[in-house]
């Protein structure tokens, strides 16, 4: 006799024939488990989408600093220099990079957590402890 998980590729269903919970927690209603495949969760979704314009915003920023080092009499500013006690240009190019510096440190947060969903999302399709 054939059981209701039989039927649907070893994919069991509960009692009112939906997908069990942890699909309605975790991954789209289009990626419940009736066999089909479920790439990513919700939380890896909305973190890759943060990353991809972090790096977008990373481009931008890169593209404008190479633009401000690209004007005739350029010096790019020493470590540790004043933002005050700079040229406009040097000091647009301060603010450029400290926004590169955080862009930076917010990807690593943002690669760090993403690792942690991979994992959760391992655990709950029973391929890690």
């Amino acid at each position: 006799m054939e059981s209701k998980s039989d039927n649907n590729n070893h994919v069991s269903k509960g009692e009112n024939g939906e997908s069990c919970t942890a699909c309605h927690q975790y991954f789209d209603k289009k990626d419940e488990c009736d066999g089909n495949y479920v790439p990513l969760t919700r939380d890896e979704e909305a973190i890759l989408a943060r990353m991809r314009e972090v790096k977008a915003e990373v481009a931008a920023v890169k593209k404008r600093l190479k633009e401000i080092e690209r004007k005739n009499g350029f010096e790019t500013p020493s470590k540790g220099q004043d933002i005050d006690k700079v040229g406009d240009a040097q000091a647009l190019w301060l603010e450029q990079n400290q926004l590169m510096a955080a862009l930076r440190a917010e990807w690593r947060e943002l690669d760090r957590k993403r690792q942690e969903a991979a994992s959760l999302r391992m655990k709950i399709l029973g391929h890690e402890d």
